[in-house]
């Protein structure tokens, strides 16, 4: 009876003691394939990526578990890629002599790319304001992955309660007003190419978001991580909408060298587009702990929409983080109910 106590001890000890060296090729001949791994499905270029694996009970088995990348046994159950790239992961371990894989899995690490927030402060009433919105969409066209709109409308049907709180904060104000992240002014004739130095700018903040709809309920997951600390900033997140229609005014109706030369006065049905409708945070943005770099950050929102007049289907999210000077250091939008990850 003793040698098959011990005998039982030292299986229970191989099975449940063994170091990421472990082989457990001789255990079974067909391990059975299961979920568990835990991951995100994005991280940036030089974070510390911890992986985890949960049993079919949620019991952590991380300590007990071999970990693969790109079919490499890695040393316990981090690392860190010194390269960008789409990158396979699945982990191995063993309970009561059966040998268990979880699915294979993929993630990317990206450079976070630098995608500019150009804001248009405007109003129905604002004749001059039309040029602004026009030279927006044309740098869009020209920069489609690196800019992030916002029309934050005044004193019309479309202003916000807090618009007054933002202009405020941020003037002084005159329409036509454009900002470049946040704080400097893109002033007439408003040059595309004065955006090249901005978008070219190396960024080390990234930002993913993701939306669902739930009984009545608009959801929001902003999720941003930044290979410097982070002190003093502040989250930001804004509800847009596309496709609203009202009379513009125009005041170059009469001006043969424009763009909007007899469209009338005021331009009849005009569609306004990346609208403000709702700000989940403050409208200057939440405080946030100070980070440390390569903190992993997740905020949630939510908005009741049950009795809400907004078309979702013409709506997205637009998050940014601003410094203690309110300046962006770089913005993420999504259509709602769209994963968009770190890029």
């Amino acid at each position: 009876m003793k040698i098959k106590f011990s005998l039982s001890v030292f299986i229970t000890f191989l099975l449940f003691g063994c170091s990421n060296q472990e082989d457990f090729s001789s255990l079974v001949s067909e391990p059975e394939i299961v979920t568990g791994l835990n991951l995100k499905s994005s991280y940036i270029l030089g974070q510390n990526i911890e992986f985890h694996v949960f049993d079919q009970n949620q019991n952590d088995v991380s300590e007990i578990s071999i970990f693969y990348v790109d079919g490499l046994e890695i040393s316990g159950n981090q690392i860190i890629h010194n390269e960008t790239g789409s990158y396979n992961v699945y982990a191995e371990y063993a309970v009561n002599n059966q040998l268990f894989n979880t699915e294979l899995m993929s993630y990317n690490v990206v450079n976070p790319i630098n995608k500019v927030l150009l804001e248009d402060f405007t109003g129905t009433w604002c004749g001059y304001c039309p040029p602004v919105k026009l030279a927006i969409e044309q740098a869009r066209e020209l920069y489609s992955e690196n800019i992030t709109v916002v029309a934050t409308h005044q004193n019309d049907q479309f202003a916000l309660p807090q618009e007054q709180e933002l202009t405020s904060a941020l003037g002084p104000f005159g329409l036509p007003e454009s900002r470049i992240n946040r704080t400097l002014e893109w002033v007439e004739p408003y040059d595309i190419n004065f955006i090249d130095d901005f978008i070219n700018t190396v960024n080390n903040l990234a930002i993913s978001i993701d939306s669902n709809i739930e009984n009545n309920s608009l959801n929001v997951s902003v999720r941003f991580v930044s290979s410097d600390a982070l002190v003093n900033h502040k989250l930001v997140v804004y509800l847009i909408q596309n496709g609203l229609i009202a009379d513009q005014a125009n005041y170059l109706n009469f001006d043969d060298t424009s763009y909007f030369y007899e469209m009338g006065n005021p331009i009849e049905n005009y569609i306004h587009n990346d609208v403000l409708v709702h700000s989940f945070t403050n409208i200057l943005g939440d405080n946030f702990d100070n980070t440390q770099p390569y903190d992993d950050i997740t905020k949630t929102f939510s908005l009741d929409i049950s009795s809400s007049s907004l078309q979702i289907d013409d709506s997205a999210i637009v998050a940014f983080v601003v410094d203690s000077e309110n300046t962006t250091i770089n913005s993420q939008s999504a259509v709602v109910s769209e994963f968009q990850d770190f890029n």
